[in-house]
C-alpha cells in the first residue's frame, strides 16, 4: 500500500493522517513516528506493504531503506518501512509468513490459461514477452505482471499497438455466458480463450445512434458531386458528438452492420473498436465478375454516382510505401489462401481482404482505382499482390482542364470533369503490369522509331568495307560468333573492325582478349589507327614507323575508346565474371561493343550432371541477354575443333569445338579464312564468309574478300 497524507511535526514526532490502503480503501489512521530534525515540516511520502495500526514503531533512522535526496531546498523521500506491530511473537511471525504455496499453484494454473508463464509466482513484479502481440518484431518484454499477497495478478502490455491488460486468477464457470474474473479489476481485453467465449454485442443503428444526414451534410456532399439519392442508397448516416455533426459510413455484410467508420468535420477518422474489418460496400459486389476497388468511402460514392454499383472501398486508407514482405497472403480466385504464405492474422493491415475473400471468387476483372499519389500507388501494388496481378487493371487519372496537375482520385475527376470522365477512366483502365509479360502497345514508340529510321542503326552500322556491308552490318544488341583455323587473322580482323567503328561512329569497346599481351594488343590497334608500323622491323616493308607525336596521340585515343577486362591472377576468368565487368563498362563508360577472345581461354567448370552442350547453350543465352539488355554488340571468338584431314579449306560453323549451339544461338556466324596457297591466289587476301544472319535487314549469307596490309594491320576492299 501507499501511505500518503497530511504531515505535521510536533515535539520531534510526525503525525500522519488520511492514510490510503489498497486493501481497505481510504481510512483515517493517526499515528506518530519519531523523526530526525531535518524532516520537520517537510512533505513526506511513505510506502509499506501492510496496513499500519496506531501503534508504536521503530525509530525512523532504523526503518529507512533507500536514498534521500536534497534539492531546491526541499527534502523528498520514498521510504520502504518494515513495520512490525507490538502484538507478540506469534503475531509478528504471522506477519512474516510467506504466501501459501497453494496460492502460487492456483495463480500459476490460472495464468497459464491465458498463456502467461512466469519464472516465479511469488508476490512481486515481472516483465515478460506479451503472449498477445508476441512483443512485436523485436520480441520486447512489454508485458508487466504484478502479483500481490493474496495471489491476485494484474497485467498490462505497454506496447502501444497492443495494450492488453487484465487480472486474475480467472475461472470459467458453466456456460460461456458465465465466464467471469476474480479480483478487484475486470480486464478490458480478455485473453484468447475468454475472448472466444464472449459473444460480441451486435452493432446496430440504434447502438450507434445513427441518424439521417442533416441538410448541411447533404449540401456538403452535393458540392462534391454526390446526390442525396446516392447517400441514401449507400446508407450514409450521421451522429452528433458535443454539438458537432460526424459523418458515419456503415460497413455491412449480408445487410447486417459489422463495422462503422466515422469522419469528423476536421477530417479525423475512427471506427468501431474491435469490429470486423471488411470492405465498404461489400454487399454490392456479391457474385460480381468485375469489381472496382477505391481508396476511400467518398470515392465509392463517386463511382456509384457515375453508374458503378460494383465498387468497394478499403477501410484503412493507403500505406506510405510498399511493404518488403514478399510472402503475403494471396486471395486466389477460389477464395483460398495458398500454403506457405503469411497467414491473415499476421497480415493485419490487409486482413479485410482475407475476411472478404469469398466475394472475390467469381471476379475475373478487378479495377484498382486508388489515388494517384505515392501511397495510392503503393496500395494498388499491395492489392495486386494479394488479389493476383493477372486479373487486375489499373486506372490512369486524367489531367484537369487547363492544368498540368493530374486528378488525385475519382471524386476530383467527378468535380472537375464530370461523371462521363469517371466512366471513361474506368472503361479505359490498363492491365496491371506483370513482370516479363507485355503487350505490343508498350513498345509502339520504339517500333515507330524503328520504322521511321530515327534511331540511326536500324539496319546496323557500316563495317567500313563496302564489299562486306552488303552481307554483314553491325547491329547493337546482337551476338556475332567468329571462327577460323589458327593464324587466319580472326583477332586482327576484329581489331580492324573496331577501329573502323571508332573512327566512323565514335563507338567505345570493352576488350577481353586473353591471348594478347596488353602491349602487343596496343601495338596492333595503334598501327591500324595511325596507319603506320609500330617498329622499324622487316614486317614494315621500309615504311617509316609512327613518330613520337603520333604515338602520344594514339595513346590518348586508346585510353578514350578501349577498356580492358583482364584477370590479374593465375585463375581463368568465367563468363559471368566477364559479363559483370562488361556491364560496369557499359554503365561507367558507355561502351557499345564487347569482344571475348577466345572461348577456350575462359573457365568452363560445370556440374558433373551437365553436358558440354547444355553448358554452352546456357552460357550463350547469358551472353545474348547481356547484349540485348545493354544494346551492346558482342563478338565471341571460338576456335574450331582439330581437323583430322585439313587441305586448306575454310571450316564451317559446325566445326566449332564444344557444341552446335554456337551456330544455333548466335545472331551472326562468320568464318575468317586466309589463303595459304600461292597457286590459289594472292597470299594477302582474306575471305570473310558470312554463314549465318538472323536479321535479314542487316545482311545475308555470302562472301567478301579483303586485302590485308601486313605492315599496318589494315584491311581494305579488293577492287
Amino acid at each position: 500500500m501507499v501511505l500518503a497524507g497530511h504531515v505535521r511535526a510536533a515535539g520531534g514526532r510526525i503525525q500522519v493522517t488520511s492514510v490510503w490502503s489498497a486493501s481497505t480503501g481510504l481510512a483515517r489512521h493517526i499515528w506518530w513516528l519519531p523523526v530526525l530534525p531535518s524532516l520537520c515540516c517537510k512533505p513526506l511520502q511513505l510506502r509499506t506493504c501492510r496496513t499500519v495500526p496506531r501503534r508504536c514503531v521503530e525509530p525512523i533512522s532504523q526503518l529507512t531503506r533507500g536514498k534521500r535526496s536534497f534539492y531546491n531546498g526541499c527534502f523528498r523521500t520514498s521510504l520502504s518501512l518494515a513495520i512490525h506491530r507490538s502484538m507478540g511473537a506469534a503475531a509478528m511471525a504471522r506477519e512474516r509468513e510467506p504466501v501459501p504455496r497453494n496460492n502460487e499453484k492456483t495463480t500459476r494454473e490460472q495464468l497459464a490459461k491465458v498463456n502467461i508463464i512466469l519464472p516465479s509466482y511469488a508476490p512481486g513484479q515481472y516483465r515478460i514477452v506479451c503472449p498477445e502481440c508476441d512483443g512485436g518484431t523485436n520480441r520486447e518484454k512489454s508485458l508487466a505482471v504484478g502479483i500481490d499477497d493474496t495471489g491476485l495478478a494484474l497485467w498490462i502490455c505497454h506496447r502501444g499497438t497492443c495494450g492488453w491488460k487484465g487480472s486474475g486468477p480467472t475461472k470459467v464457470v458453466g456456460t460461456k455466458d458465465e465466464a467471469h474474473t476474480n479480483g478487484t479489476a475486470r480486464p478490458t481485453k480478455v485473453a484468447k480463450e475468454m475472448k472466444q467465449n464472449v459473444k460480441p454485442q451486435p452493432i446496430t443503428i440504434e447502438s450507434l445512434a445513427l441518424q439521417p444526414p442533416p441538410i448541411e451534410v447533404v449540401e456538403w456532399f452535393h458540392e462534391r458531386g454526390i446526390s442525396a439519392n446516392t447517400l441514401e442508397k449507400n446508407q450514409v448516416r450521421c451522429i452528433n458528438t458535443t454539438g458537432d455533426v460526424v459523418i458515419a459510413f456503415p460497413y455491412t455484410r449480408e445487410g447486417d452492420i459489422v463495422n462503422c467508420k466515422f469522419r469528423s468535420v476536421d477530417k479525423k477518422f475512427w471506427q468501431v473498436k474491435g469490429a470486423e474489418k471488411v470492405l465498404y460496400g461489400l454487399d454490392d459486389i456479391k457474385n460480381s465478375k468485375e469489381i472496382i476497388i477505391v481508396e476511400g468511402e467518398i470515392d465509392k460514392l463517386t463511382l456509384y454516382e457515375a453508374g458503378y454499383t460494383n465498387c468497394v472501398s478499403v477501410p484503412d486508407g493507403a500505406p506510405p510505401k510498399v511493404s518488403t514482405d514478399t510472402n503475403v497472403s494471396r486471395v486466389t480466385s477460389d477464395g483460398a489462401v495458398p500454403k506457405g504464405s503469411t497467414i491473415a492474422t499476421q497480415d493485419k493491415k490487409y486482413e479485410y481482404l482475407y475476411n472478404c475473400r469469398e466475394y472475390f471468387t467469381n471476379a475475373t476483372r478487378i479495377v484498382l482505382a486508388t489515388d494517384s499519389d505515392e501511397p495510392g500507388l503503393a496500395l494498388a501494388e499491395e492489392l495486386a499482390r494479394r488479389l493476383g496481378r493477372e486479373r487486375c487493371w489499373r486506372v490512369k487519372w486524367p489531367k484537369r482542364e487547363g492544368e498540368a496537375a493530374v486528378c488525385k482520385d475519382a471524386n476530383e475527376v467527378l468535380q472537375y470533369l464530370g461523371p462521363e470522365a469517371v466512366r471513361n477512366v474506368i472503361e479505359t483502365s490498363e492491365l496491371y503490369p506483370i513482370r516479363g509479360l507485355f503487350q505490343f502497345s508498350q513498345f509502339f514508340k520504339e517500333i515507330d522509331d524503328y520504322y521511321h529510321l530515327r534511331m540511326g542503326d536500324e539496319r546496323g552500322v557500316s563495317t567500313g568495307w563496302s564489299g562486306l556491308d552488303s552481307i554483314y552490318r553491325v547491329v547493337p544488341g546482337e551476338l556475332t560468333v567468329v571462327t577460323g583455323v589458327p593464324n587466319s587473322g580472326k583477332s586482327e580482323w576484329i581489331d580492324a573492325l573496331l577501329c573502323n567503328l571508332s573512327r566512323d561512329y565514335n563507338w567505345t569497346f570493352a576488350l577481353c582478349s586473353m591471348e594478347n599481351k596488353v602491349r602487343e594488343h596496343a601495338r596492333k590497334l595503334l598501327e591500324k589507327h595511325l596507319k603506320k608500323p609500330f617498329f622499324d622491323a622487316p614486317y614494315a616493308n621500309s615504311i617509316s614507323r609512327m613518330d613520337k607525336g603520333a604515338f602520344e596521340r594514339g595513346k590518348s585515343w586508346l585510353n578514350q575508346n578501349f577498356f580492358l577486362i583482364r584477370c590479374e591472377d593465375d585463375e581463368l576468368p568465367s563468363v559471368d565474371w566477364v559479363l559483370d565487368l562488361a556491364k560496369a563498362a557499359v554503365l561507367r563508360h558507355g561502351v557499345r561493343g564487347l569482344v571475348i577472345d577466345p572461348y577456350n581461354e575462359l573457365d568452363h567448370q560445370r556440374p558433373s550432371s551437365q553436358t558440354e552442350t547444355e553448358y554452352v547453350s546456357q552460357m550463350l543465352t547469358r551472353v545474348k541477354r547481356f547484349a540485348q539488355h545493354h544494346d551492346c554488340h558482342v563478338w565471341f571468338v571460338a576456335h574450331p575443333k582439330q581437323l583430322q584431314v585439313w587441305r586448306g579449306e575454310a571450316p564451317g560453323l559446325y566445326d566449332i569445338s564444344g557444341s552446335a549451339h554456337f551456330i544455333n544461338k548466335c545472331d551472326n556466324g562468320l568464318v575468317i579464312h586466309r589463303n595459304r596457297d600461292p597457286d590459289a591466289g594472292p597470299l594477302d587476301q582474306v575471305q570473310v564468309l558470312v554463314r549465318k544472319v538472323r536479321n535479314k535487314a542487316a545482311g545475308t549469307i555470302g562472301e567478301a574478300t579483303l586485302r590485308y596490309d601486313r605492315a599496318t594491320g589494315e584491311y581494305a576492299d579488293v577492287i
